[in-house]
């Protein structure tokens, strides 16, 4: 990655909140029912520059297998023509999978609202 992309991933880590909105208007288009979170590093405010940023997806409409699952995270990055350094991990999930990860993070959880 070159230095260019290297500052560019960094501001949008910096960034998070407003990128987090723009992937909740994104999901709420494909999964309605979606649920947004973040969590880890950037809620902690103990982030790097070679941190990622949780973003949880949380839908019953979730698909049940990981390939149907890529393929949505995809979607989503391709419909915000994120670069391919983006740091933002996401996290597609149905409701009764979600617990652990709203477990671990404890405190440290933003939900996000779109617009």
């Amino acid at each position: 990655m070159d230095v260019e992309a290297l500052l560019e991933r960094r501001e949008m880590i910096i960034n998070w909140r407003k990128w987090a909105k723009k992937i909740a208007n994104e999901v709420k288009e494909v999964l309605p029912d979606a649920e947004i979170y973040v969590i880890g590093s950037v809620v902690r405010g103990d982030y790097t520059g070679g941190s990622d940023v949780d973003v949880l997806i949380i839908s019953s409409q979730a698909p049940q297998k990981a390939r149907e699952r890529s393929r949505l995270k995809i979607i989503i990055e391709e419909r915000l023509d994120l670069p391919y350094y983006h740091p933002f991990e996401l996290h597609v999930l149905k409701p009764e999978e979600a617990g652990l990860y709203l477990r671990r993070a404890k405190d440290y959880v933003v939900k996000i609202n779109g617009s």
